[in-house]
């Protein structure tokens, strides 16, 4: 294997170090492995006509640049969101008969390819010209063979991964010293985009009934972009002093904001995978999370607690039983250990090379 070269319109940068995480660490545990890999990818979050016209035009200079440059070299490229990301691997292979392999996270297909007849199009054509696909999760895989009309045989089932390295279990007492939090209050943490979507609105409102439920000290900690703000101005009324709104953090500080947490929270209406929850699965903190999308196979078996997605009432309820039972039982150690088995970005990363190889075989 020459080269691998990875394309995603999510990729993080020093000024947005949570945008796109997921692909650099991957990226990252390919060139441990061995592999050489060269990126095309966008590290501008910004939204808006304009925003996005001058942000998708950097960055189709800069693949197909390098594209130019390395074709000689490349073995596979590998789009992260078949669209738009596909659509250059689309191109790459049209010019220079490079095959690729696409990731579908979630959003490209749920929304996405729903915008419009065109878009539904382009995606199924790029999922159908592709040497291989990568759904995240099953209900994300069942969606492309149905919807799209993929064959099984062409779809692997596969996380991105969580190292277990880097996410590892912590002194609650010592992250809650270094992060200035109170060592006496029983903290639930959300991490993620600020939007409606995330269930953030259904989060708020159960955490209201949790305060007015309960004698305990509580505060609710959201870590995350709030590039939204039609949809901030309409959450504001439910803020208060126990809610703690965080811009998003370096993975280091992410690990440390788990490790104080008791519970990670996350309401989402639509959920490729849920990276997040796996993440903090592996620091040791309980989860509770909506049963949609892949939330439900990570964490049905006891790994973590499943409420109805956009039913605040569900979730103040899970919440509470959350603050009456101790950790030890709230947590179930077998079940965290498989998932955080399967998903160890170490094996993930071996299935993945297994891929490329596969893909370009004549």
């Amino acid at each position: 294997m020459k080269k691998i070269f990875v394309i995603s319109n999510m990729y993080p940068s020093a000024k947005h170090p949570s945008y796109g995480i997921f692909v650099k660490n991957q990226v990252e545990a390919l060139k441990k492995s061995g592999v050489e890999v060269n990126i095309g990818v966008n590290t501008n979050p910004a939204t808006g006509i304009k925003n996005a016209l001058k942000k998708y035009v950097i960055w189709a200079i800069r693949v197909l640049k390098t594209a130019l440059i390395q074709k000689g070299r490349i073995s596979v490229t590998h789009a992260h969101y078949v669209f738009p990301s596909g659509m250059f691997s689309l191109l790459l292979k049209k010019m220079f008969g490079i095959p690729y392999v696409v990731t579908a996270h979630g959003g490209d297909i749920e929304k996405m390819a729903k915008k419009n007849e065109r878009i539904r199009k382009w995606t199924e054509t790029i999922l159908k010209e592709s040497s291989h696909v990568i759904a995240v999760g099953p209900v994300l895989a069942k969606q492309m063979e149905e919807d799209f009309h993929i064959s099984k045989s062409k779809i692997t089932i596969m996380s991105m991964g969580v190292n277990r390295e880097v996410f590892k279990r912590g002194d609650i007492t010592e992250a809650r010293t270094i992060l200035g939090l109170p060592q006496e209050e029983f903290i639930f943490t959300f991490v993620g985009n600020v939007i409606k979507q995330k269930g953030i609105e259904e989060l708020l409102l159960a955490f209201r009934q949790v305060k007015e439920l309960t004698n305990r000290q509580v505060k609710l900690v959201i870590i995350g972009s709030r590039r939204d703000l039609s949809f901030i101005d309409k959450i504001t009324p439910l803020l208060n002093e126990d809610v703690l709104l965080i811009a998003p953090v370096k993975q280091s500080e992410l690990v440390t904001w788990f490790q104080a947490s008791d519970v990670f929270v996350l309401p989402s209406h639509i959920e490729g995978f849920g990276l997040v929850a796996l993440e903090a699965i592996a620091t040791g903190t309980s989860v509770i999370a909506s049963n949609v999308g892949g939330l439900v196979s990570l964490l049905e078996n006891g790994a973590g607690h499943l409420v109805e997605s956009q039913n605040a009432e569900d979730l103040a309820r899970e919440m509470l039983l959350a603050l009456s039972t101790s950790n030890l039982n709230y947590f179930n150690e077998e079940s965290a250990e498989e998932v955080l088995h399967i998903h160890d970005e170490k094996n993930i990363t071996q299935k993945l090379l297994s891929i490329y190889e596969d893909a370009i075989k004549p």
